[in-house]
């Protein structure tokens, strides 16, 4: 049977086990549309292409399995390059395809013509255009195979419009019924020599620390033999904000997320370490206070699928370049043999102990228990992760909800913490669930945004009714921009200038799309409120909750 490249393409998707794509069809996409027709492969439609991609972000962080999101030619194209450079920035692996005018067509001045290859690529792994049908199964094969290889990331295929309606070649047909492709990425070991000195160092440490970066959580998958290797070594693991979930906040070693706005005693355990294991870490800004929370006199072992990372922004004793859970299993199989039996680091494990009851006594984090008006965020916070069972999944969006959350909400399990990453983008909370919860029916994802937030991805209401998605988003309103009131506030004279915001009524507006909707300005709204959205999404309804809070209140230092 005679096949045409958009069939072709779908049935290498299928091959692929995609089972969702995100995005919105338009002209130059109708063929890839009519192929996705007869397809098991179920598509979303977002209501903004961007929102496609932050689905598909989110769907790969979730799930390890690229996320697949499309747009048609010229602004549904560049509508997605925001939620592609939050992949690109969080290295998520995505299969991004957008519509193209006729071949024939390019240059002459067409409707939406732009040169779609030029730019993605800057924020891709690779950036192509399928010219030629006998390249059809050639050019995903290996789309997937750069997404999902070495540091995972986003790539872009860009479809003319007459080529997806040209038959493949019968070379192809037979490449998709025969199948041979084994696309599953290698999983490097580390180099042994590298493996045996980095285990000497961890073993003869009198303190040491892990540092899980998003490598462990979103592209190693590598929480247990993290949890493994940081128990028999008695080493306290600190994660970034993408690695946070990849150890449990409440095992005695954790000392959860460190950087900007974390845990006043995260800097002083990262100050006095002697030996840090850092994996799938880049060191970011963010999560380094600009470079200044590591002990430099620390000796660095640094693990990370791609060498380019590895000393990059702290000078590394020793680099392994290698899969994130192999190496963990390697450096933990030689510990066994250099180290017997635990108990050797009692006096770090205290400090650790004893640093987290102090930072219990201060004042920010005594605010989650009074019950006062406006709430406070770190009460709300609190809230909401003593209602919620370790399984729920949370959504972040950026500003300072997320720091709020990250800081005062732990995290107990693996892909349960899915956030907007250090691109930044408001707007992905919701979009971001709504992938979450067709991924895992079963589950319940709670999307965290700010006001600010919630006007970027609003409509996504909309998605979530009509792909039966039942998520419930909470909304931390402090009728502000509140990171940048915030700055404004601390360092330009409080001189607030666009951003204080006249917001509607968020429940109503939810109720206008036909989603549950409550207002809460106390703590006894906040605690019915969950009830009642806990009881509607069940019945298949989404909810939103719109929380006043206190917007003068400072971030933890």
């Amino acid at each position: 049977m005679s096949l045409k490249v958009a069939e072709g393409i779908v049935k290498a998707l299928e091959k692929l086990d995609a089972d969702l794509v995100f995005g919105i069809p338009g002209s130059q996409t109708c063929p890839f549309y009519d192929a996705l027709f007869s397809s098991l492969i179920r598509h979303v439609l977002a209501r903004h292409e961007q929102m496609a991609a932050y689905m598909a972000d989110a769907y790969a962080k979730f799930t390890g399995k690229p996320g697949i999101c499309d747009g048609t030619a010229g602004p549904g194209a560049t509508n997605l390059l925001t939620g592609i450079a939050t992949a690109w920035t969080d290295s998520s692996p995505l299969l991004v395809f957008t519509g193209q005018q006729p071949l024939s067509h390019l240059g002459k001045g067409a409707f939406q013509e732009l040169d779609h290859v030029s730019i993605f690529n800057p924020v891709t792994k690779w950036s192509t255009r399928l010219s030629k049908p006998e390249r059809t199964i050639e050019t995903i094969t290996e789309a997937y195979r750069i997404a999902t290889w070495g540091r995972p990331g986003p790539v872009h295929v860009d479809l003319p419009l007459d080529v997806q309606t040209q038959l493949i070649s019968q070379e192809n047909t037979k490449l998709l019924k025969e199948w041979p492709f084994e696309l599953s990425p290698p999983r490097p070991l580390g180099e042994p020599t590298g493996i045996r000195e980095a285990s000497k160092l961890l073993v003869a440490s009198s303190k040491p620390l892990i540092i899980a970066g998003g490598g462990v959580h979103y592209s190693g998958r590598a929480w247990k033999p993290l949890r493994a290797l940081a128990e028999y070594l008695e080493a306290p693991v600190a994660t970034t904000f993408n690695g946070k979930g990849s150890f449990p906040e409440d095992h005695p070693l954790s000392i959860g997320r460190m950087g900007l706005h974390a845990r006043n005693y995260t800097d002083k355990v990262l100050a006095m370490a002697d030996v840090i294991l850092a994996v799938g870490c880049r060191f970011a800004s963010l999560s380094t206070r600009q470079w200044s929370n590591i002990n430099p006199n620390a000796a660095l072992i640094h693990v990370d699928i791609d060498p380019k990372v590895i000393g990059k922004n702290y000078p590394a004793k020793i680099g392994i370049v290698g899969d994130a859970g192999k190496v963990l299993e390697a450096l933990l199989e030689e510990a066994r043999t250099l180290q017997s039996g635990t108990g050797k680091r009692k006096d770090w494990v205290k400090l650790l102990e004893e640093a987290k009851e102090a930072w219990r006594r201060l004042n920010e984090y005594l605010e989650t228990i009074p019950e006062k008006i406006p709430l406070k965020p770190q009460r709300v916070c609190y809230e909401i992760r003593r209602f919620f069972d370790r399984e729920t999944v949370f959504t972040l969006d950026a500003g300072n909800n997320k720091l709020w959350a990250s800081t005062f909400l732990d995290i107990y399990e693996p892909c349960t913490w899915i956030q907007s990453g250090s691109f930044g983008p408001m707007g992905y909370a919701l979009p971001a669930a709504i992938a979450c919860k067709l991924t895992s029916p079963e589950r319940l994802v709670v999307a965290l945004c700010g006001d600010g937030g919630f006007y970027m991805s609003l409509h996504e209401l909309s998605t979530a009714i009509q792909e039966a998605a039942p998520v419930i988003l909470c909304i931390f309103n402090d009728m502000a921009l509140g990171t940048i009131k915030h700055h404004q506030r601390d360092f330009y004279g409080k001189k607030f200038i666009s951003v204080d915001l006249l917001n509607p009524d968020f429940a109503s507006v939810a109720e206008a799309f036909g989603c549950s909707g409550f207002d809460v300005e106390r703590l006894d709204q906040l605690r019915s409120s969950l009830n009642e959205s806990l009881r509607v999404v069940r019945d298949g309804q989404p909810a939103v909750i719109n929380i006043r809070i206190d917007g003068n209140e400072p971030l933890p230092p």
